[in-house]
């Protein structure tokens, strides 16, 4: 969307996530178009809007989660549905060349982007798609994200949760969890890369622990929490021998 003009922002509206391993892509879709806006519109628009709602799969990897569409959102006042796509990241130029043959770029020259794959396509993005990126940053993005989706609720429901009596299997149950007034809270984000926030409020918040920016694999203490409710009981030396078996050999220096 146009930056400068936050209250009438132009379709379409976009925003990425470049991650390590994929690039997740939400897109909005308008869907109180009057007839006047349709005379209006562009064959590039309508093509990419057709393109993106019509299919659940773009090409070999690219998936639009349908099970994760929110239907009916408000959004800058326009109601519409929000789309969740995914693909890997090392498809992302053929995602760049195919903005360009939808020329993309009459419709946009800024895209928002967030992740450390912003900065490492950022080049690509200019020289192959004619486009400036807007980048912002991802932690921000991820505690505000986190908030506005449960803000919405996921259809009627709500998306965030815990487990009740979480240790007793038979009576464990997923019940709703009120993010009205979480704070202070962990946030943890688990993807090619491990962070952990502490939330004091949604402007307030700190990175302080994760995956570290060397040749190491994740933090023994976070593996011990993370595998524990999975295992039973296992010891460290346990779960030593499996970092040691490459079950989780990923290091950040190998993401970018």
């Amino acid at each position: 969307m146009k930056i400068k003009d936050a209250k009438k922002p132009s379709f379409p509206w976009f925003g990425m996530d470049i991650g390590g391993t994929l690039v997740k892509l939400a897109y909005f879709e308008p869907i109180d178009i009057i007839a006047e806006e349709e005379q209006e519109e562009v064959e590039s628009l309508k093509s990419i809007r057709k393109y993106l709602t019509s299919n659940v799969a773009y090409g070999s990897t690219g998936i639009r989660d349908v099970h994760l569409e929110l239907k009916d959102l408000i959004l800058f006042g326009r109601k519409g549905n929000l789309h969740f796509i995914r693909f890997p990241t090392h498809d992302l130029p053929t995602f760049i060349q195919m903005g360009r043959n939808k020329n993309f770029s009459t419709l946009h020259t800024v895209l928002c982007a967030t992740g450390g794959g912003a900065y490492k396509f950022e080049e690509d993005f200019r020289t192959i798609g004619d486009l400036q990126l807007h980048k912002l940053d991802e932690l921000d993005c991820l505690v505000k994200g986190l908030l506005y989706i449960d803000s919405v609720s996921f259809n009627g429901q709500a998306e965030c949760y815990y487990f009740e009596n979480a240790s007793e299997p038979e009576r464990c149950q997923k019940m709703p969890f009120n993010l009205d007034d979480p704070y202070p809270l962990l946030v943890v984000n688990i993807g090619s890369g491990v962070s952990i926030l502490a939330v004091h409020s949604k402007d307030n918040y700190k990175r302080v622990t994760g995956t570290r920016y060397t040749h190491i694999y994740m933090h023994a203490k976070f593996i011990m929490c993370f595998l524990n409710p999975l295992s039973d009981n296992m010891s460290f030396s346990k779960y030593f021998l499996i970092l040691q078996h490459e079950f989780l050999c990923l290091c950040i220096y190998e993401i970018y």
